[in-house]
């Protein structure tokens, strides 16, 4: 199995599981995660207290320029990391669009990221109408990701499940997502030495202030998947929707329980650096 490049996911030592949400700026947040007011300029260092990953899903309508993801790396904490989507000018190419090109413009504006050691996997994820008879242009676009780029790729159509694909993804040392996504269930394959994880959910939520589903059991398949199937993977990239239960925090901070890991402090979110939690507190007295 070819083994990703080092510029992405973190050293040894820093723990097997990266947990997170897919995206920090939702207003819906505010009340419930970030303290009421917060303006949108503060979400992304909120967000950085309490969770070190984040699933940046704005790329892949539009590339972020380098301006803002300088930002970015500036407001985050060293060891956080970013992982992207390829924009959809790249997965999803029209006549009037170059996915060459995008790819490059892409590549070149998250060097901010790069270079401050933030970047995490970087994403190709395609529709349910990408199908196998686009093997080559599957294939072509992964030989365009240089290798020093940790690659993951989403493929949502059941005619992918075949040992070509899998041959593929494992040349390439690129991960496939194992998405929990309705009408859609990849096979637990291990193509790279990592895994990348996304619990997506339907569209029918639309406000994301609450764990609104109970879903646990999804959650714990999931874990027994990266213990049973996953055994070998080194590092786990796992993000949480807002769609699936209802409000990404929770279900993260859910998902981290079944992992038998530390719950994150979803208050961090509204204490100023360095304020002691309540119950701290209390055991000093």
């Amino acid at each position: 199995m070819a083994k990703h490049s080092s510029g992405g996911p973190p050293s040894p030592g820093v723990g097997r599981y990266w947990l997170g949400c897919s995206g920090w700026s939702y207003d819906d947040w505010v009340g419930p995660f970030y303290p009421s007011g917060t303006p949108a300029v503060e979400f992304l260092p909120r967000y950085s207290r309490v969770f070190r990953t984040v699933e940046v899903d704005s790329s892949f309508y539009r590339a972020p320029s380098s301006f803002l993801t300088r930002r970015w790396a500036t407001v985050t904490p060293e060891g956080f990391r970013f992982s992207l989507k390829i924009p959809r000018d790249v997965t999803h190419p029209q006549p009037d669009t170059n996915g060459v090109a995008a790819l490059e413009s892409f590549l070149t504006n998250i060097g901010p990221l790069r270079s401050a050691g933030r970047l995490g996997p970087i994403v190709l994820q395609y529709p349910a109408s990408f199908r196998s008879r686009e093997y080559g242009r599957l294939s072509a676009t992964l030989n365009a990701v240089p290798r020093e780029y940790v690659l993951a790729v989403e493929l949502r159509h059941d005619s992918w499940w075949t040992p070509e694909t899998r041959r593929m993804l494992e040349e390439r040392g690129a991960a496939l997502v194992w998405s929990v996504v309705p009408d859609t269930r990849p096979p637990a394959w291990v193509t790279s030495d990592f895994l990348y994880t996304r619990f997506i959910g339907d569209r029918a939520l639309t406000r994301f202030d609450r764990i609104q589903r109970e879903r646990r059991a999804d959650l714990e398949e999931m874990r027994d998947l990266f213990d049973r199937e996953g055994r070998s993977a080194t590092t786990v990239f796992a993000y949480s929707n807002n769609h699936f239960m209802g409000f990404g925090p929770g279900t993260t901070a859910e998902f981290a329980e079944v992992l038998g890991e530390s719950r994150p402090d979803l208050g961090a979110a509204a204490r100023v650096p360095g304020q002691m939690r309540f119950d701290d507190a209390a055991g000093l007295a």
